[in-house]
Formats: C-alpha cells, structure tokens, sequence
C-alpha cells in the first residue's frame, strides 16, 4: 500500500442512509484501526432509535481471509443468546447471520441510545495493509428487516429505512474517521447514490483552477482505476463511475487530490 494511503482520512466513513430522519432506527459498528495479525477483536453492534422493537434479523459479513469467525457475546436484549446467531458455514463464508424475536410482542423493546446489543469476536488473519469491511445487509435466506411498533401496528423495516454506520478492520495500517478540518467541506465532496449498483455521481468544487487527480482502490489499497482531470477551471466539477469499473461487489475508497487538498470517500458497490 501507498504510504500516502496508510493514513486514511474518510468524513463518515461508511453511514449510508436512505428515507433518513431523526427517529429511524440505527445500527453501527466500529473502526479498529492498527490491528496486529493472530490478535482477536471485539466489534460492538450497537444501536439508536432502538424503540418499541419486535423482532431484528440481517447478516454481518467480512471477508474471512482477512477475519475469522470467533464467537458472540455480551447479549443486551431480552430472550437473545447465542441461539439467536445462525453460524453454520460462517468461517468459510464470512457470513454471520442474526434472527431475533422477544416473548413480549406487545410492547416491544427499547434500549437506550449506544447500547451494545451484542457483541461480534473476531480474530485478525489477514498481513500487514490487509482490512475488510464489515458490514450489515442481506444474505438468502436472511433478508435485512427490523420490525417496529407504531401506532398499535407492527411495521417493517427494510435495509433503506434504517441507518447503518458501518464497520472495518485495518492490519497494520490507520482509517481514520475524522477528517482534516475544511478538505471534504472545501471540496464540497459529494457521492451520490452510494452504495450504488450500476452508476454513481462525484461531484466536487474547486476554489481555485487546477489539476485533479482520482484514483479509486479496492479495501486493500490495491489501484483500481486511475484519471487526472488536467487544468480544471475553478467552480463546479463531476464525473460518473460506472460499477463494471470496479470489476464486482465490495468496498472501494475514491481518493480525490488537488495541488492543495486530499479527500477519501468509501464507496460500495452491491
């Protein structure tokens, strides 16, 4: 990995929302950054807005040749245990699989903002400048659903009407989430949508004319796609990337440099 890449500053890192608003319900996971190879890890799931709750079921996955499957643990619902977690095939596939319903349906549950709900052990197998993302979402048969109390009513959930903070793993190497003050905002960096599944919109603004310089690289920080944009005039600037470009499914990080400023964006593709 570049050096320029060891140290890498990404505003939000990877909170991709949709229908967002104040009261929709929130899961994350954390960054662990610098983790040295055979050591285990704990990656907190925790949540917001968790509020008259019936029932929960999504995947967390990774890619297993950089972690491996260790156990769960710290269960902070009511009825939730280890049964609650489906593990067959998890070390080979990255895939953990969580389904959980309380005996109580009537009022639902509620838990305080940041509460831990359950926490994911892993141990760290990759080398040195390997990481993985580690993310909520879908698998068959386990579809992303939460289900709330409103109104009397139980009302589903879907993967775009939660807000999910998600989660990654670097070996031996910084992803940091909190960016220089003033590169994304004087940019004025935006993705959009993203995660995306064919096509995505960069946008940018320039305070001054100048080259510019994008480079997207996969999660290991291996070059994906390399484009200078010579002499660019000052104001308003795009570009549209196309998800073949990036060859499959997975987290990538779009890398934009002017003479003066650097700015990273997680991308996903799905």
């Amino acid at each position: 990995m570049n050096l320029c890449l060891r140290i890498v500053f990404v505003s939000l890192w990877l909170s991709f929302t949709s229908l967002l608003s104040a009261q929709q319900v929130g899961l994350s996971l954390p960054f662990l950054n610098n983790v040295n190879t055979g050591s285990l890890i704990s990656m907190p799931v925790k949540v917001t807005n968790f509020d008259s709750i019936t029932s929960a079921q999504f995947v967390i996955r990774w890619d297993p040749a950089v972690l491996q499957f260790f156990t769960t643990d710290q269960y902070n619902l009511p009825d939730l245990d280890g049964m609650d977690f489906g593990t067959l095939n998890t070390l080979d596939s990255g895939i953990l699989r969580f389904a959980w319903t309380p005996t109580n349906l009537s009022t639902g549950v509620t838990v305080p903002d940041e509460t831990t709900i359950f926490r994911l052990r892993l141990k760290a197998l990759g080398p040195v400048n390997s990481g993985t993302a580690v993310t909520f979402g879908s698998a068959p048969p386990t579809d992303f659903e939460i289900t709330q109390l409103e109104n009397g009513n139980i009302v589903a959930r879907t993967i775009n009407q939660v807000t999910l903070t998600q989660g990654f793993v670097a070996i031996g190497y910084t992803v940091a989430a909190g960016e220089p003050a003033g590169d994304a905002e004087a940019l004025s960096l935006k993705v959009a949508p993203n995660p995306f599944n064919t096509k995505t919109q960069i946008t940018f603004d320039l305070e001054t004319a100048g080259d510019v310089q994008v480079t997207i690289t996969d999660a290991a920080g291996r070059t994906i796609l390399e484009k200078t944009m010579p002499q660019l005039s000052q104001g308003q600037h795009g570009m549209e990337i196309v998800s073949p470009e990036l060859r499959e499914k997975g987290m990538y990080y779009l890398i934009l440099r002017t003479k003066t400023r650097l700015c990273v964006q997680p991308l996903i593709v799905f």
